[in-house]
């Protein structure tokens, strides 16, 4: 039993560590405080604006799939989410994003997820939880830009489709072991949509997104 209670102990001090405010460095000659710089603050005002957003789009696209069942609703909340989180907060931070913040907060004492960036992780999958895909179904500017630019949907094969559906587990596995181990946030790296978003970025990151665009035109997401 007590070996429990301190596993217990230990995991809710972890856990609670997640919240706490970073401290001044100490004052130790040759130290410096690490750079935590995934995402960067956008300033307390911003933050909390960010956050708000994302409650309402949340909300309303609720609204719009549950109760008033309007693709039109659905619609015109994808196309202001794809241009607020997408090219105007860059795709930074995402739910998706945050999962990789979280990670390396559990497991690097010297880093401490920021509010925004919990508040992004939990919101989405309380009201996943409780509604469905909320978050997937409009305010997500990944799927946003895809579902707009869906000219006229194919079929894939089952054995294709089943295949491709392993990636994404695979991927969120490896995001999740570089971010545990500080080496690097390879989702938010390797994503060509924030690429195309922030208007920057190499000719391949650019590249991939443009096919990756183009294909969507015919296979939804």
């Amino acid at each position: 039993m007590k070996q429990k209670q301190a596993i217990a102990y230990l995991l809710s001090a972890k856990l609670f560590s997640l919240f706490a405010e970073p401290q001044d460095p100490p004052d130790i000659p040759g130290y410096s405080l690490p750079i935590s710089g995934k995402p960067e603050t956008r300033g307390f005002s911003m933050d909390y604006m960010d956050m708000s957003v994302l409650f309402l789009a949340l909300s309303i696209t609720t609204y719009f799939t549950l109760k008033k069942r309007s693709r039109k609703g659905i619609f015109w909340t994808s196309l202001f989410s794809l241009g607020y989180f997408g090219f105007y907060r860059q795709g930074c931070v995402c739910p998706i994003g945050s999962i990789q913040n979280v990670a390396e907060a559990l497991f690097s004492p010297t880093y401490v997820a920021g509010l925004v960036v919990l508040f992004f992780f939990f919101l989405p999958l309380l009201y996943s939880a409780i509604f469905g895909r909320s978050y997937c179904a409009a305010v997500c500017p990944h799927g946003a830009i895809q579902d707009i630019v869906l000219v006229k949907a194919i079929e894939v094969p089952d054995w294709l489709e089943h295949c491709l559906g392993i990636l994404p587990f695979i991927w969120l596995g490896l995001g999740v072991l570089y971010a545990a181990t500080g080496a690097a946030y390879i989702i938010c790296d390797f994503d060509p949509f924030v690429a195309l978003f922030r208007l920057d970025g190499n000719a391949s990151m650019l590249g991939l997104g443009a096919l990756f665009l183009i294909v969507g035109m015919f296979i939804g997401r």
